[in-house]
């Protein structure tokens, strides 16, 4: 924490420095304590590991912290801007340790502070409109079923017109250094995105983007193919070890018109996936190898309505799912890094950390995923709001699994859950929160069972809650 104590005091230093230039300097902070329930599941796809459901008790409780601090220094026009950002957690309760999630126990004093932003922002130089370059680490939001998280590029955004906005950008995801020197520093992954949104109303909103991902790693022997799996079956997990040309194209959007309101997404991916073995022999038995042909699809909408403090809103998603793990084709939808919390259970919907939640991807393995949902939230108060939620979730596709016996079992069903909520803010910036989910176990859970558990129907249901108290400025 010494080194926490350093920065924060730099960052003051240089606010000082900063104004003392005519610059104007900004310090922000999101501290987020956070506490977790959970019951009959242990670390699911954790580390793409293999979790666990049975009828012995598996039940935890934890506490954790994730901090975090970012100053801003622009000049007076606002034409260039700094913006440095530094992460502390998830540390976990009693944690011992230096590290990420570590240094909890006795004493604290755990290594834990990560760099989290580090760009600069500008004006171009003689254009009146906005038009602005973006440079160095910095959060992207392509789309949260796609791509929503923090990496290194280069973005140019602006607006040509007041009706359009848009967003040219180059991403470099991976940068490894090959190991045969005639081939040094070509084993790259670049990522090109191009985004345009019209604003066609204060009402109605439309973005078409699409996003190209390109990998040169080209071995000469199986041997060294990408390893992939359903569990790890999401582009970061293997983009750095196979030669990749992969597309993205969508629209996104939302429309109101008076109390009603509608939130879309539709997403297409096309191109290939070289140099792969991919395994399926823990659940279908089937693997491939080789080139692998991409062909898949999400779609995603909100229909809602407000009736003044309450609001109704139904939600139903699609992501394609892979039939046949032993074709050389990817028909399953894949996600790169992103964020969803739709439900408590099986994605974020949780206020804990990354080790908490099943998946942090939009979908279950390779085998897609079907939400429909109906959610109520109301606004009781100008500080407390509430809700809940009733969800059946499905895969696209079946899960191909071996039950106990070695017979074999194939299922789609996900479950029905129910979720409920409070949110209520303490002080002005001060948010308690608390939430519960409860899953009603649907026989595709059985193949996240273990041993003799796994006999081709589910035998426990899942809860899961969480609260956090949350202080931002």
């Amino acid at each position: 924490m010494k080194k926490l104590g350093f920065i924060i005091g730099l960052t003051f230093i240089l606010g000082f420095a900063v104004q003392s230039f005519g610059a104007e300097f900004a310090f922000h902070g999101d501290m987020n304590n956070r506490f977790l329930i959970y019951t009959q599941r242990s670390d699911w796809l954790q580390n793409e590991s293999q979790g666990t459901i049975g009828d012995k008790d598996v039940d935890a409780t934890y506490g954790e912290l994730k901090y975090r601090f970012w100053f801003e220094a622009a000049d007076d026009d606002g034409d260039v801007k700094g913006v440095y950002a530094i992460e502390i957690g998830g540390v976990r309760w009693g944690r011992e340790g230096s590290g990420k999630g570590q240094g909890g126990s006795y004493s604290g004093d755990g290594v834990n502070v990560e760099t989290r932003w580090a760009y600069v922002d500008m004006q171009t130089p003689g254009v009146e409109r906005k038009l602005r370059w973006r440079m160095g680490l910095q959060p992207w939001a392509i789309n949260s079923f796609l791509w929503q998280e923090t990496a290194t590029g280069l973005n140019l955004y602006g607006t040509p017109t007041d009706l359009i906005d848009f967003q040219a950008a180059w991403i470099r995801s991976v940068d490894k250094l090959a190991t045969d020197e005639a081939e040094r520093n070509l084993e790259n992954v670049d990522n090109f995105l191009g985004r345009v949104n019209f604003n066609v109303s204060p009402d109605l909103k439309i973005g078409v983007f699409g996003l190209y991902s390109t990998g040169d790693n080209d071995p000469d022997s199986p041997a060294d193919f990408a390893s992939v799996n359903p569990r790890n079956y999401l582009y970061k997990q293997f983009a750095t070890d196979t030669k990749s040309n992969w597309y993205n194209i969508g629209i996104d959007g939302s429309w109101a018109l008076g109390k009603f309101f509608v939130n879309w997404d539709l997403i297409y991916q096309g191109g290939s996936l070289d140099d792969i073995n991919f395994d399926d022999s823990e659940f279908s038995g089937l693997s491939s190898s080789g080139d692998f042909d991409i062909s898949a699809w999400m779609g995603h909408a909100d229909i809602g309505y407000k009736f003044g403090k309450p609001k109704l809103t139904y939600t139903f998603w699609y992501a394609s799912g892979d039939d046949d793990a032993g074709d050389n084709d990817f028909n399953g939808f894949l996600g790169i890094d992103l964020d969803r919390d739709d439900s408590l259970s099986i994605f974020e919907g949780n206020y804990a950390d990354d080790a908490s939640y099943f998946t942090e991807r939009g979908y279950l393995l390779d085998k897609g995923f079907i939400m429909n949902k109906l959610a109520l939230d109301y606004q009781w108060t100008e500080k407390l709001r509430v809700g809940g939620a009733v969800m059946y979730m499905m895969t696209a596709e079946d899960i191909d699994y071996f039950n106990a016996n070695g017979g074999s079992e194939s299922n789609d069903e996900i479950g029905f859950e129910v979720n409920g909520y409070a949110k209520y803010m303490i002080f002005k910036n001060v948010e308690l929160a608390v939430n519960a989910g409860y899953l009603f176990s649907g026989d595709a859970m059985d193949a996240f069972e273990t041993g003799s558990d796994r006999d081709g129907s589910a035998d426990e249901n899942i809860f899961v809650s969480s609260a956090r108290l949350r202080y931002k400025f």
